[in-house]
């Protein structure tokens, strides 16, 4: 029954769709539209500071709502789309970060320029087209009925092999996937240059200040909550007098409780990147975008071969980082300790997968970008 009037709406929407792209009028607008956040992030946000500067006459549309868990692709879920479906019908182009189901379900007129701007500089797990048919992906009936990821003019990339990840992962060929980079990039690199960061960081916790700061940023595991007890239980007496254990969780998963020696924050990732002193994640893009910032970056992956198996990783950790990965976090904990790391192999990381590591990227995503609307 479900599929039956899903079938039948997406019909008779299309249809419409169809009707009102040759009615309304263009107007000179550009939409954002994001299903990540309930606020611009910051790529988007940074977009919109740029073409500001360079097309203030191009007035901008900005529809943001998260939507995870068990609403998500309901029908009330796809109601609340309504509002936006109708500002792409008129518009000149739109940014998305995410699968959009407004743009990819319906043909856009001649002309419209679509971009994409994944929510991440890079992807170490499977997504979008790579994880179909697998456990944390869509099924196939799914992907092909909403038409998964269809319609883009363009998708930015960090590198030439974050390139052939999202071909793959978008079903796109290479030359809709230019190698411009990431806004966030822009980002991380001010802030880790900032001193003010640091101090607002210090002022709020002034207990970090002269501590070793580890941050953990694990990556959302579906049906799994997260589970921090491991690494806290191997956190002696001494060793809490000397580390403070910061885990940002992501923004999917609950959080936990932990101890005083241990804090759970919810100050922005690349905000923490400026006092952290050690990095250690598991699956999570975070990992790519923490390579900018130089510092010893680790991988705890207990589940490294399971996970490998079911949902797929696109970057085999145990070559490209080889002594920076582990299975045991007692393990993790005595090379911090010993101090010794092998930063040549984090900057070839760096290079792979991030290889436009500067402040010009925003500035080339929508110089692409305007270039494309003039050329309509």
């Amino acid at each position: 029954m479900r599929d039956a009037l899903y079938s039948v709406l997406i019909f008779v929407t299309r249809g419409l769709y169809w009707l009102l792209r040759h009615v309304l009028p263009v107007q000179n607008t550009v939409v954002f539209l994001s299903r990540q956040s309930d606020v611009p992030a910051i790529d988007f946000r940074l977009l919109q500071e740029e073409l500001r500067r360079k097309a203030p006459n191009l007035r901008q549309k900005t529809y943001c709502r998260r939507m995870d868990g068990e609403g998500a692709g309901t029908l009330g879920d796809l109601l609340r789309l309504i509002r936006p479906t109708l500002a792409l019908l008129s518009a000149r182009g739109c940014f998305v970060d995410g699968q959009c189901i407004p743009l990819s379900l319906y043909k856009q007129r001649r002309g419209f320029v679509a971009v994409q701007i994944w929510h991440a500089p890079g992807a170490l797990k499977k997504f979008g087209w790579q994880a179909v048919g697998t456990a944390d992906g869509r099924s196939v009936r799914d992907a092909e009925r909403w038409n998964m990821h269809g319609h883009y003019s363009f998708i930015p990339c960090a590198s030439k092999a974050t390139q052939e990840i999202y071909c793959q992962a978008f079903r796109v060929p290479p030359e809709q996937v230019p190698v411009l980079g990431m806004p966030r990039v822009d980002e991380i690199l001010r802030i880790v240059a900032d001193e003010d960061v640091r101090e607002r960081i210090y002022a709020a916790h002034k207990s970090w200040r002269h501590m070793t700061k580890i941050l953990y940023l694990p990556t959302f595991r579906k049906d799994k909550p997260l589970n921090i007890q491991p690494l806290l239980s191997l956190f002696t007496p001494e060793l809490r007098q000397r580390y403070k254990l910061i885990i940002k969780p992501h923004p999917n998963d609950a959080m936990p409780a932990a101890p005083d020696f241990a804090a759970l924050t919810a100050i922005p990732a690349h905000d923490l990147f400026s006092v952290a002193d050690v990095i250690i994640t598991d699956y999570s893009a975070a990992a790519i975008e923490a390579s900018l910032v130089g510092k010893p970056l680790y991988f705890y992956v207990p589940d490294l071969e399971e996970y490998s198996q079911s949902t797929g990783l696109n970057i085999r950790l145990e070559d490209e980082m080889p002594s920076a990965v582990f299975e045991d976090f007692s393990e993790l904990l005595a090379a911090i300790e010993g101090g010794e790391y092998d930063a040549a192999q984090l900057l070839r990381f760096r290079q792979k997968y991030i290889s436009a590591a500067d402040r010009e990227n925003t500035r080339r995503i929508v110089a692409e970008f305007l270039e494309r609307l003039q050329n309509q």
